[in-house]
């Protein structure tokens, strides 16, 4: 069997997917699926559950961000409303983490998010000038991160906070893009282009590398200089389950970003309703449909096209239980990698490339029909 390493995917061709590899067993000494550590650190804030909510308006309003920060996982609040809901909503998040208990209330991480451009600084303005150093992170949101734009409002942004908060910079889909981005300042990079369940951009533009090789890039080119060491990677788009999150990990990054994992559940933004058949269901939008374009700006402007697309979603209930399914398969994956920590489950594991009918294989084929 031929095994590969993170440096290996990086320069696999073609490039890889998530369901194109699996992970390969090793021997273990660890005796429970309860004694792995699974903390990592995101932008100097550490996570006992590496994921993080995207900051998508049928996502991570406040409600989401803190309930996901006191199981141990975070949220980052979108910013797809008015600059005064938007400091509503961060007021609201700080008012949760003040009622929590301090074990608690340390875990929850207050994060809005910002767009590039004159926009993008105002609100920036505006948020640091209510809350400053309250913050943990802010997001720098926009589809290409490795662009001028992105530099421009990271530099701004870097300048007024320095070291006191994190900023969360994003998208980029190779180790060029991390490497920009980590050189102006991004204490955390969102990785990623074209990736998500409602993302057209790969079949609109043409333009997008698949995520697991991205991550991989961007892991490889971080290692390459030390003073990238602390710049975290976000593996950002095609995260559907537990395993995806693990593959992740051992390419290369400190945690994943999800959005339909964790849409259409109580705490994401948006009315439950009943359709014609009975069922409960939310809505769930990319960030660039139609429908965004719509409510934001009255329609698309003459000559673009929408990149993302808007669907509905059975109503899962709370994100609770989702997200402890999803820690659940990264501590039984690191007792396979006999990795007592998140660094030893990508030091100990390697990918094997597989066909169409090892993917077959490794789901639960008995309850086909």
């Amino acid at each position: 069997m031929k095994k590969y390493s993170y440096r290996d995917l990086a320069n696999f061709s073609p490039s890889l997917a998530y369901d194109d590899v699996l992970l390969v067993p090793t021997f273990s000494s660890i005796r429970s699926r309860l004694e792995p550590e699974t903390t990592t650190t995101v932008a100097g804030k550490s996570l006992t559950i590496p994921i993080v909510s995207s900051p998508m308006d049928t996502i991570t309003d406040y409600k989401m961000a803190s309930v996901l920060g006191r199981l141990g996982a975070s949220g980052i609040i979108h910013r797809f409303l008015s600059v005064e809901d938007q400091l509503g909503q961060i007021a609201k998040l700080l008012d949760e983490k003040a009622k929590t208990d301090k074990f608690n209330s340390e875990k929850i991480i207050v994060a809005p998010a910002i767009g590039v451009g004159r926009e993008g600084l105002y609100r920036f303005e505006k948020i640091w000038r209510e809350f400053s150093t309250s913050l943990d992170w802010i997001a720098i949101d926009i589809a290409n991160g490795h662009s001028s734009l992105m530099l421009e409002t990271l530099s701004h942004v870097k300048s007024k906070v320095g070291n006191s908060v994190g900023i969360v910079a994003g998208n980029v889909a190779t180790g060029e893009g991390f490497s920009c981005l980590a050189e102006a300042g991004a204490d955390a990079i969102r990785v990623g282009i074209g990736g998500g369940s409602i993302c057209k951009t790969r079949i609109m533009t043409g333009f997008g590398v698949p995520t697991l090789s991205s991550v991989a890039d961007c892991y490889r080119e971080k290692q390459k200089n030390n003073l990238y060491s602390h710049v975290s990677i976000i593996a950002d788009g095609g995260i559907r389950n537990p395993a995806d999150v693990v593959k992740s990990i051992v390419a290369g990054a400190d945690c994943v970003m999800v959005g339909r994992v964790f849409a259409a559940t109580k705490e994401s933004p948006g009315e439950v309703f009943k359709s014609a058949n009975g069922k409960m269901y939310k809505v769930y939008r990319g960030m660039a449909s139609e429908e965004v374009q719509i409510d934001a700006k009255n329609g698309l402007k003459p000559g673009t096209c929408a990149e993302g697309v808007s669907t509905t979603i059975p109503y899962k209930g709370s994100v609770e239980p989702i997200a402890m399914e999803f820690l659940g398969g990264l501590r039984s994956a690191m007792t396979y990698a006999n990795a007592k920590d998140i660094l030893e489950l990508r030091q100990n594991t390697m990918f094997a490339q597989i066909t169409g009918s090892g993917l077959d294989e490794s789901h639960a084929f008995g309850t086909k029909k």
